[in-house]
């Protein structure tokens, strides 16, 4: 590797301590005055290059790429962009289309691997393929720089501890969303709540005695009465596949007092919950998925008893 990669490399490897996965537009512009110093200072002064394109005495001067940079997910490609700009031809292995820990790679892939002058990644088991390509390799492997890495003395991220924080700092602090119940079964994809960084201010509707009191017309339709309605209901529930929690864990530290979290696993897509009460109509609840690689199979819920 000459100079000049050696020089973007480390600039790289420092930049990558301080900055976080997800640039806005302002760490963008701090990032590439960052990489500005160093390219001018990697290049040749007989070769100086000017934000037009052009050579201080007017000539046509070339973009000087100074490698081939492949990661493994598209967030860490934008990182490397950020940072690099135009003198780095920046390549992502993995297809857009797959979950970036199931991804495995293609012969073009691990020719590719093996063709780049630098390959980023990201770390911390998102991509579990990784280690292996890089070991089979051996001495054509490229030089490879983990984006994301522990605190020092770590050896795991405890995701159940980030889970519970999360959740009891939004029980406390919001931003908290109002919801209305839907007092049917019917009527439950009127009411959708997204696992998302929000607590929830549910509500449920007040029961109306009145549809409950008429024993009479009940009587007086084809002998139909109030109990085989509740008989008929029950029997509809046992037809539901009914979730149970893995765990429960009550009054948990930085929680307001009588928030149950309830950790639940569950697949990705839509799901009833319906909520029983004969005191409470009103609680807060926060919906979030389990943190890490395989976060889309984990659903968790923290309630709040009010």
């Amino acid at each position: 590797m000459n100079n000049s990669r050696m020089a973007i490399l480390a600039s790289l490897l420092l930049i990558f301590s301080s900055v976080a996965g997800c640039l806005e537009d302002e760490s963008v512009e701090e990032v590439e005055d960052l990489i500005e110093d160093v390219i001018d200072d990697s290049m040749d002064e007989n070769n100086t290059i000017v934000e037009n394109g052009t050579t201080p005495d007017n000539g046509t001067a070339e973009v000087q790429i100074l490698g081939n940079v492949l990661t493994s997910t598209y967030h860490v490609e934008q990182l490397v962009s950020a940072v690099g700009g135009e003198h780095l031809n920046v390549q992502v292995i993995s297809p857009s289309n797959v979950p970036v820990h199931d991804y495995e790679p293609t012969a073009a892939g691990k020719l590719a691997l093996m063709e780049t002058d630098l390959f980023f990644y990201h770390g911390l088991g998102l991509e579990p393929w990784v280690q292996l390509e890089l070991e089979q390799l051996g001495s054509d492997a490229p030089t490879a720089v983990q984006t994301h890495a522990m605190p020092s003395g770590e050896i795991t991220l405890d995701y159940g501890s980030i889970l519970i924080a999360d959740l009891c700092e939004h029980m406390s602090e919001g931003p908290f969303e109002a919801v209305m119940l839907a007092d049917e079964e019917g009527h439950a994809g009127d009411v959708e709540i997204h696992a998302e960084h929000v607590a929830h201010s549910l509500t449920i509707p007040e029961h109306d005695d009145d549809d409950q009191d008429g024993d009479d017309d009940h009587d007086g339709h084809d002998g139909h009465d109030g109990q085989d309605d509740h008989n008929d209901h029950a029997g509809h529930h046992e037809q539901h596949n009914h979730a149970t929690a893995e765990y429960a864990i009550e009054n948990a530290s930085g929680c307001p007092t009588g928030t149950v979290i309830m950790i639940f696993h569950l697949e990705e897509g839509e799901h009833v919950l319906e909520f029983e009460s004969e005191e409470m109509q009103e609680f807060n609840m926060v919906a979030l998925k389990m943190p890490g690689g395989h976060a889309h199979h984990h659903h968790d819920h923290g309630d709040h008893d009010g």
